[in-house]
C-alpha cells in the first residue's frame, strides 16, 4: 500500500528545526520500508509501498523535488506514457521556474508533488486536479507534516485531535462536499490542483487547475467534434492506465461506463490480460447480467457472475482503518474482499471501475442545459430544441425546464449546493439543515461563487470535483490497487469543455460517450436509458443488520449533537411500515459515520461545535 510523509519547516527558526528532527526519527523509529524521496533543508519527504503498486517516486533530474504517485507524460500526438524515473532535466528545470505549473500542463496522473529551492528557501507542495492520491496536512510547532495515511503519524505528533462537528455536517447536508477542511479540526488538505507555497515558514496557497476557468475555454458546441474528441482523450487515458499493469481486473456492470472502458481495454496496445465480473441481486432489483454479458461478448471476453450478498454483516464498520473523513464504508464492506479474492486468484494487480463516468459524462440535470444555452448564446430559436431535449431527459415539463431557463437568463439565479443542503435527507434536524446552509465555509474554495458560469456548468465542475477513493477503508497490504482511469485530468478538462446542452443533446443522458463509442457497444447498452438501482439491496441489508444499526445509531453522537432526529430514525428501524421516505443509504451512511467516530474513540475529542 503507497504511503508518505513529508515534513516542511523553516530552516532558519531553530525551534522548528529542533521539532523537524523530532519527529523524523520518532517516524524512522516507528517502522521499515520507507525510502526517501527528497531531503534538503527545510524538507525531508519518505515513502514506502508494496510491490503490487504501480504508485512509485518520480525524482526531479536535479534532485529538487519529487513526484509521488503514478506519472503520464502528455505529448503532441495525443498519446500518453508512463513518465520516466528519474524525470529528465528539461522537464525538471521547467517544474522549478514555474512553481510547479508546468507539471500540470505537461503532465497528468494521481500524484502530489514536492519542489524545493533551497536559495530561496521556497517549497511547493501540490496534489494534481483529480485528486487521486490524498494530501492531508497537519501544522504543530513550525513543522507542516504531510501525510496521507493518518496512521503514520498519529503517534508522531504532540497536539490532541478534535472531531469537527460543522465539517461533518456540511458533508452529511451536501453529500461530501470537498474543502480544505476534514472532520478532524486539526487536519486540513489540500485540495485537487492547489499549490501550497511555503517560504521561510510562511505559507500560502493558490490554485493551478480552475474547473470553471477551463469550462470557459475553447468550448467544443458542435456534437461531432465533441463525439471525436471524446473518443480520442477516453481512449488515451484508459490505455495510458493499461500499460501499467499485465492483468486487470475489470468491474462490469453492464451499465455505459464501465461498457466505454472495456471497449478501449480491449485495443489497448499492452494488451493486459482482461478478466470480467459482475455482481448480481438476488432480491428485486433490476438484474443487469444480460447488459454485462452482452459487453462482455461484444469484447470476446468471458464474464464471472457472483451474486450480491444483502445478508452481509455491518459488524466490521467497527474496525475500519482509521482516517481524517469518513467514506462511503458500506460499498467497501460489501465489494472489499471479494474483490481482492477475484484479483488475488486470478493473478490481476489492478481492479478497474468505471467510477467517475456518471459525473464526467452528465448522466443527470439537464434541466439547466436551456438556461446554460441562452448564457451562452442568448435568446435564439435553438433554445426550443434544447429544452425539449432537457424535459425529455429529466421527464420533466417543457414550461418547467424554460421557467428555470428564464430564471437563470434573465434574473441570474444560479444553482449553488446551499440550496440542495439537506435535500432527500428527512432523519436530519431541520435546525442542523439550516446551519449547514449558513455554512458557506465548506463549499470549495472554486465553487462558492458563480464567478459568471451558468447553473448546469457550475453543478458538472461540482460533480467532477469529488475525488476517487484512493485507500480501502479495510483493504489489506497486498491487496490489488484499484484504479477509475475515467478519473483523469485530460478527460476532466475535455469533459468541462463541452456545453451542458451537447452533453444532453436528443435528450439523451451521456449523449456525447454514447455517439463517441456507439459501434463499440452492444444496441441495448448504447440505447439504455436507465440504470440499474440498488435500494431493495440495501433494504435488505438493513433489515439484516437492524441490531446493530439501533445500538450504534439510537444513542449515537449524530443524535446526542442534535444533527440526526431520533424518533424518526426509531420509527425507520422499527421494523414497521413508515412513512417516513428515508432511503436505506442515508441509514447506512450515518452508520458509517458513528463507526468512523467510534473507531477513533478516546484519540479525539468530541466537544461540540
Amino acid at each position: 500500500m503507497f504511503r508518505y510523509v513529508a515534513l516542511v519547516w523553516n530552516d532558519q527558526d531553530p525551534a522548528a528545526r529542533e521539532y523537524a528532527r523530532v519527529l523524523l526519527q520518532r517516524q524512522a523509529a516507528a517502522g521499515q520500508g520507507w525510502h526517501s524521496g527528497l531531503r534538503g533543508r527545510g524538507v525531508e519527504v519518505r515513502y514506502t509501498r508494496a510491490d503490487v503498486d504501480s504508485c512509485g517516486a518520480y525524482t526531479l533530474a536535479g534532485g529538487e523535488g519529487v513526484v509521488l504517485g503514478d506519472l503520464f507524460a502528455r505529448s503532441q500526438e495525443g498519446v500518453s506514457r508512463p513518465a520516466p524515473r528519474p524525470l529528465e532535466a528539461p522537464d525538471s528545470r521547467a517544474m522549478l521556474d514555474t512553481n510547479g505549473r508546468h507539471l500540470i500542463e505537461s503532465f497528468w496522473g494521481r500524484y502530489v508533488a514536492f519542489l524545493h529551492d533551497e536559495r530561496a528557501r521556497a517549497t511547493w507542495v501540490l496534489r494534481d486536479p483529480s485528486g487521486g492520491l490524498p494530501c492531508y496536512l497537519v501544522r504543530c510547532r513550525g513543522v507542516d507534516v504531510y501525510f496521507s495515511w493518518i496512521d503514520d503519524v498519529i503517534d508522531l505528533l504532540d497536539a490532541p485531535l478534535e472531531v469537527n462537528w460543522p465539517y461533518l455536517l456540511a458533508a452529511l447536508c451536501f453529500v461530501r462536499e470537498h474543502s480544505p477542511g476534514t472532520a478532524l479540526r486539526e487536519v486540513t488538505q489540500v485540495l485537487a490542483g492547489q499549490c501550497v507555497e511555503t517560504r521561510a515558514g510562511l505559507s500560502k496557497s493558490f490554485f493551478y487547475w480552475d474547473p470553471l476557468r477551463i469550462a470557459d475555454t475553447e468550448t467544443i458546441e458542435d456534437p461531432r467534434e465533441a463525439a471525436a474528441a471524446m473518443r480520442r482523450c477516453v481512449r488515451e487515458v484508459i490505455h495510458a492506465w493499461a500499460s501499467r499493469y499485465t492483468h486487470l481486473l475489470l468491474s462490469l456492470s453492464g451499465g455505459l461506463d464501465s461498457s466505454i472502458v472495456l471497449a478501449c481495454l480491449r485495443d489497448a496496445p499492452s494488451q493486459p490480460r482482461i478478466t470480467c465480473f459482475h455482481y448480481y441481486p438476488l432480491g428485486a432489483d433490476l438484474d443487469e447480467r444480460a447488459f454485462a454479458r452482452a459487453a462482455a461478448a461484444k469484447a470476446g471476453l468471458e464474464l464471472i457472475e457472483r451474486p450480491r450478498d444483502c445478508a452481509f454483516s455491518l459488524q466490521p464498520l467497527l474496525s475500519v482503518h482509521r482516517a481524517p473523513e469518513p467514506t462511503n464504508y458500506p460499498y467497501f464492506l460489501e465489494h472489499s474482499r471479494l474483490d481482492a479474492q477475484l484479483a488475488a486468484e486470478h493473478g490481476a494487480a489492478a481492479v478497474v471501475i468505471g467510477f467517475g463516468g456518471d459525473q464526467l459524462f452528465y448522466q443527470e440535470c439537464a434541466q439547466w442545459a436551456a438556461g446554460d444555452f441562452l448564457h451562452r448564446r442568448g435568446p435564439r430559436p435553438g433554445v426550443l430544441r434544447v429544452a425539449l431535449d432537457a424535459a425529455q431527459m429529466d421527464r420533466l415539463s417543457l414550461w418547467r425546464v424554460l421557467r428555470e431557463a428564464a430564471s437563470s437568463y434573465l434574473l441570474h439565479q444560479r444553482w449553488s449546493p446551499l440550496q440542495d443542503a439537506g435535500r432527500m435527507r428527512p432523519l436530519l434536524v431541520p435546525a442542523a439543515i439550516e446551519q449547514a446552509r449558513r455554512s458557506a465555509g465548506f463549499l470549495h474554495p472554486l465553487l462558492r461563487h458563480p464567478r459568471g458560469a451558468p447553473s448546469g456548468k457550475l453543478w458538472h465542475a461540482h460533480q467532477i470535483s469529488q475525488p476517487f477513493d484512493f485507500y480501502d477503508p479495510i483493504g489489506r497490504n497486498g491487496d490489488a490497487e484499484r484504479i477509475s482511469p475515467l478519473c483523469s485530468q485530460p478527460l476532466m478538462e475535455l469533459c468541462l469543455r463541452i456545453p451542458t446542452y451537447v452533453l444532453t443533446h436528443g435528450g439523451w443522458d451521456r449523449a456525447v460517450a454514447r455517439r463517441a463509442f456507439y459501434e463499440d457497444l452492444p444496441p441495448e447498452i448504447r440505447n439504455r436509458r436507465h440504470k440499474g438501482g440498488i435500494e431493495e439491496h440495501l433494504r435488505l441489508t438493513l433489515e439484516h443488520n437492524r441490531p446493530l444499526l439501533r445500538e450504534l445509531l439510537l444513542d449515537g453522537a449524530l443524535v446526542r449533537e442534535g444533527i440526526v432526529d431520533r424518533g424518526r430514525l426509531a420509527e425507520v428501524l422499527s421494523g414497521r411500515a413508515t412513512r417516513i421516505a428515508a432511503g436505506s443509504g442515508e441509514v447506512l451512511e450515518y452508520a458509517g459515520i458513528e463507526a468512523w467516530l467510534r473507531r477513533w474513540g478516546a484519540t479525539v475529542r468530541r466537544a461540540a461545535a
